[in-house]
């Protein structure tokens, strides 16, 4: 389509536009013009006499004007090997955007207080104007322990810049017991990876899951002491705890309770189900059956729960089930059709993207990685090897 539109643009310009032009210009010959006009017209005439003094130059000493080129082009590349090399700036937009994230298992109840501490200090700043604050699934998280703070911030003019603000907000955030919260500005323009804590992202991805799991908190321990990084993190989150409750069938056969009066029991008590709507005037709300909160603060509390059997008998869980505690993954993380683990981080004032990625390889080749899976380096920030892979983008 460029092409096309080149095409017809040229065309254009060699057929429509000439004829145009003899129709509608007219001479200028004898017509007066204003003082605008003549002072315009003055500083384009001594602009064009400097082009014409200076061509005339640069033609009587052409080879001066070529080893010139020669030195600019050489010392354009020297500069570009040697200056810091970045991505894309950050560009000051008066909005934050907050990652917090609770430990591994943190309730709901729990998590809401957390963020209710971090919001109140988000309220104290007096440059922030406005925010939002959201807890749980939804959105760019997909766990229970995590949620986001949208900042809206004061005019320019009546406020530090984002960067100051953001480093500022940084320790008062971090004294929060049990909340880890990583603010980054906006980013004007998204390229490639996912929404996460941190405004770069470093990906492990391979067909092993062990060996994924393995090898990525070695090298996110690594990230974590290079200079220059901050807000490092994970999303490997391996060590939820559960509860397993497994079904005795041939105990609850007995007692007259079926294994999907079991799971109804369950889903009832604890998976916060809709069973009706109150409709009035001017809203709707929805009907929640669960047990009341007292009952679901602990794995103790299955043993209080009862399941009527056939007989009109009420069994304990406890009597048909065995109910055993473990830890397992809050989610398992695919870049494309691979299991995968992104570390993300930011850069602190001073330091280049570029000057920081050198490092982050290094110290993945630091990491003790299995023989057959050695890394190796490839184009566009992307590292590759047979069985575990990674990609840095932002």
């Amino acid at each position: 389509m460029i092409g096309i539109a080149i095409l017809m643009s040229g065309v254009i310009s060699l057929t429509l536009t000439p004829l145009l032009c003899s129709r509608f210009l007219k001479e200028h010959a004898g017509e007066m013009h204003g003082p605008i006009f003549q002072w315009s017209e003055r500083i384009f005439e001594a602009v064009r006499g400097f082009y014409d003094r200076t061509l005339k130059v640069a033609l009587r000493h052409g080879r001066i004007v070529l080893l010139v080129a020669l030195a600019t082009m050489v010392g354009t590349a020297w500069l570009f090997m040697t200056l810091p090399k970045g991505f894309i700036p950050n560009e000051d937009t008066g909005q934050i955007f907050a990652f917090t994230e609770a430990a591994q298992g943190t309730s709901f109840v729990q998590m809401a207080k957390l963020q209710q501490q971090a919001s109140a200090l988000v309220l104290g700043n007096p440059y922030v104007e406005g925010y939002m604050s959201s807890i749980g699934v939804g959105g760019s998280t997909n766990t229970g322990n995590s949620g986001r703070i949208y900042m809206n911030l004061k005019p320019r003019k009546e406020r530090p810049s984002a960067d100051a603000m953001i480093a500022e907000l940084r320790p008062k955030l971090a004294a929060i017991p049990g909340l880890k919260v990583f603010p980054q500005i906006v980013p004007s323009i998204r390229i490639g990876g996912n929404l996460t804590k941190s405004l770069y992202q470093y990906t492990l991805f391979g067909p092993d899951l062990n060996e994924l799991y393995s090898v990525a908190p070695k090298v996110e321990a690594k990230m974590r002491v290079i200079p220059g990084l901050v807000d490092v993190t994970s999303d490997l989150q391996i060590t939820n705890p559960q509860v397993m409750v497994e079904i005795d069938r041939d105990k609850a056969s007995a007692l007259g309770v079926s294994a999907n009066q079991i799971e109804s029991a369950l889903a009832n008590s604890y998976g916060a189900q809709q069973v009706s709507t109150i409709y009035t005037a001017t809203n709707q709300y929805q009907v929640i059956v669960e047990a009341l909160p007292k009952y679901q603060e602990s794995a103790v509390d299955l043993h209080s729960l009862y399941i009527r059997s056939t007989s009109g008998k009420l069994i304990p869980l406890s009597a048909v089930t065995k109910i055993t505690r473990n830890v397992g993954p809050l989610t398992v993380q695919h870049l494309g059709q691979l299991p995968a683990v992104t570390l993300s981080f930011n850069v602190s004032d001073g330091t280049s993207l570029g000057d920081a990625i050198p490092k982050i390889e290094a110290a993945v080749k630091r990491a003790t990685f299995p023989r057959r899976s050695a890394p190796a380096s490839k184009a566009r920030r992307r590292r590759s090897n047979p069985r575990c892979k990674a990609s840095a983008c932002s």
